[in-house]
Formats: C-alpha cells, sequence, structure tokens
C-alpha cells in the first residue's frame, strides 16, 4: 500500500530556497519585503535564506536601493558572474558545447558539424568538447557538466541512443568518474523543453509540451513545470504516432510512423524515390527535407502534395496533443521547423476549434536549446531546486 509522503523540516527550507531563487531569477532586482509580500514568507526565513544564497554566491548586492520610511534597503538579484555551467549537445552529425551562466547567457560555445562519430569515439567527442571549455572556466565556480543525448536516458544511462551508437551505456557514472562536477544526462527533446520553459517562450508557463521535428520528431513534456518521463522513460516519442489507417499494416523498428512521413529523413527519402529518375546519383543523394520545401516554394505538384501532408497531419498531432495534455503552450522546434514556418498560419488556421480548450503554439527562437536546457537542468537537479504543483 502506498503511504503520503511528509514534508521534513530540510525539504521545506529546500523549497523556499527554490521559491527565493525562481522568483530573483523571474523578477530581475527585487528586495527582500517584496519577496515576503510575494510568497507569503515570513521577512526573517527570507533574510536567513538570502544570507545563505549570497554566501553560496548565488545571489548578491545589485548596487540599487528601495526606500522605506527614510531607510535605505539595498536590493538584491542573480549572481551570474561566479556561476557557470558546462552543456553539450550530441547528435548523430552534429555535436556543440558550451559554457554559460546561470541566467542562460552563453559565454563561449564551440560546434562540429558531421563529427561521423559512434561508440566509443563519440564519447570521446563528448569527453573533448568539455575539455574545450575548462580554460574558459578561470576563477569561477562551476556548478555542473550536462549532456544532452538523442536517445532513451535514465538515471544518466542511456538506453539506447542508435544515432551515436550507444546501448545501456552508463553514460554519468563514465563522466562523474572523469570529472568532480555533477553530471547530468538527459534526452536531448526533454532539454529543449526545459530550455524553453527557463529562457524560451515559456518563461511564464508551468505546463508547456515542445515537439522538435528535425531527422525525427521528438516531444518533451512539462506538467507542472515537471519532465514527464512515462514508465519506461520514453513519454513523448510523438514519431511513432499514427495517424492513417494504412499505418497499422507496417511495422517500425527504426523510424515511427508520423516522422517516416514528415519528419526529414521520412521527407529526404520520399523526395529522392519521386526524384530518382530527374537526377543524377550525386544531386539525388544531396536531396534533404529542406528541398521539399523548396520544390514547394516552386510549385512543383509532388512536393505541394507533400507539405500539404506535412501541414495536415503535423495539424492533427497538435490537436491530439493538445487534447491529451491541455498544455499552456506548444512550441515548435527544429531544423524541419525552420523551413515549415512559413506555414504556421495555415497551420494555425486547421486547429483552430478542433478542441475543447483553445492551441496556443509558437515557433521557438532559441538558438541553443539543448545548451540552455542543460543549463536549466543541472540548476534544477544540483541547486538543492524543489518544484512544487501550484496547487496541492
Amino acid at each position: 500500500m502506498s503511504v503520503l509522503k511528509s514534508i521534513v523540516p530540510k525539504e521545506m527550507r529546500d523549497i523556499n530556497r527554490t521559491a527565493i531563487l525562481e522568483y530573483v531569477r523571474q523578477n530581475g532586482i527585487v528586495s527582500r519585503s517584496a519577496i515576503a509580500s510575494d510568497l507569503n514568507l515570513n521577512l526573517s526565513t527570507i533574510v536567513r535564506i538570502i544570507d545563505e544564497l549570497m554566501e553560496d554566491k548565488l545571489l548578491r548586492m545589485s548596487g540599487e536601493f528601495e526606500f522605506s520610511g527614510g531607510r535605505r534597503r539595498p536590493l538584491i538579484e542573480i549572481d551570474n558572474s561566479h556561476n557557470v555551467i558546462i552543456s553539450v549537445g550530441i547528435g548523430g552529425t552534429k555535436a556543440s558545447v558550451a559554457l554559460c551562466d546561470i541566467l542562460g547567457n552563453i559565454l563561449e560555445i564551440k560546434t562540429i558539424n558531421n563529427h561521423h562519430c559512434t561508440g566509443e569515439s563519440c564519447i570521446k567527442l563528448v569527453e573533448s568538447l568539455i575539455d574545450d571549455m575548462f580554460p574558459f572556466v578561470e576563477n569561477r565556480i562551476l556548478r555542473g557538466i550536462s549532456v544532452g543525448v538523442p536517445g532513451v536516458v535514465r538515471d544518466s544511462k542511456v538506453l539506447a541512443a542508435p544515432s551515436v551508437g550507444w546501448d545501456n551505456l552508463p553514460l554519468g557514472i563514465y563522466l562523474q568518474e572523469k570529472y568532480p562536477y555533477p553530471i547530468l544526462v538527459e534526452n536531448d527533446v526533454n532539454l529543449e523543453a526545459l530550455g524553453e520553459l527557463w529562457f524560451g517562450h515559456g518563461r511564464t508557463s508551468s505546463n508547456l509540451i515542445y515537439i522538435h521535428i528535425g531527422t525525427g520528431i521528438g516531444m518533451g513534456i512539462i506538467l507542472d513545470r515537471c519532465i514527464l518521463r512515462g514508465a519506461h522513460n520514453g513519454a513523448g516519442e510523438l514519431g511513432y504516432g499514427m495517424f492513417d489507417r494504412s499505418d497499422l499494416l507496417h511495422r517500425y523498428p527504426g523510424f515511427g510512423a508520423l516522422e517516416s512521413t514528415i519528419g526529414g529523413y521520412g521527407l529526404g527519402e520520399r523526395a529522392k524515390e519521386i526524384l530518382k529518375d530527374s537526377l543524377n546519383t550525386e544531386e539525388l543523394a544531396a536531396i534533404t527535407a529542406r528541398d521539399v520545401f523548396r520544390y514547394a516554394e516552386l510549385n512543383a505538384p509532388w512536393a505541394v502534395n507533400m507539405v500539404e501532408e506535412f501541414i495536415d497531419k503535423l495539424s492533427m498531432a497538435l490537436v491530439n496533443v493538445n487534447t491529451l495534455f491541455d498544455p499552456d503552450l506548444i512550441v515548435l522546434g527544429g531544423g524541419v521547423m525552420k523551413s515549415g514556418n512559413n506555414y504556421m498560419e495555415q497551420i494555425l488556421n486547421k486547429v483552430t476549434d478542433k478542441t475543447p480548450n483553445p492551441i496556443f503554439m509558437k515557433s521557438s527562437e532559441l538558438e541553443q536549446p539543448v545548451i540552455l536546457g542543460g543549463c536549466a537542468g543541472i540548476q534544477q537537479r544540483i541547486l538543492k531546486y524543489c518544484v512544487v504543483k501550484d496547487t496541492l
């Protein structure tokens, strides 16, 4: 029988500490009295926790003051000058690493395109990227190292990431043995969702869906500011969604039904099949999803039909997602969506008035969502962040 767990005093302190840090992060330069009033906490509790956070170099005096009854009271703000995070995003062909401060500002960044690494060589690539950032840490406090992985991750163990050749890889343990800092290994789309929640369109949201449409299709689900993972850490595999009866006639050991149709790989392969008699071998090999949208702009009938199917199936997916999760916001990102952004108005028209609750959606404007999600993830997991539901 399950038993409700009580909150011990230490957990209560961590909750209050989180609430104060979040308040300052979201509001900028603030006063202790404003925090006490808005969070409904005793001023003495606020003063004690703020003193601790300043000692930890997470908060600092802003240099500004408020005036109350003739007294000048110093205002406080997040101390982003002392705190940095190394955040890595590794994909099948592209890898990036950045040094960020805790406000999500990217201080240094390095990107490698077409790395062609798998298995052990891909681990070495991650190590090399991390090592490249250490000279830039200088005298600041390195709060942790994050790695975003294109696969299923549980407790910093990569269960499956075929695009980089990892299977049941304890990457978190491996990196922890090498680096004496807190380590976070997480699914890349979950990090994209977290990055959008902290630093993008979702900063005022508690419930957010991030849909990544790139080579494949993935979905990060944030409910009550928590990542929804599922029983097997596979929640959000939207690419396996089915939107046609004929989908049931096939098996999908690799790409799923939806991503085989409107994902980057699926669009590219279908275009190659259509153009195989029109292009030479080299030209055909270079065809990608981006070319499908380019041909559609030139009114090539086959491409127009594919883009119309892209719009229709993505619209159906959005309706289903909104119906299931009722988010504040759905954010669309990924390489294919950069080409598909021109059709956002058409998609919005198709999904309007199709669900009990309205669908609010935007295109991501973050240049490095995985990197920023790693920055947020380290803070959530390492700096004693406690996520509390809005209502109990």
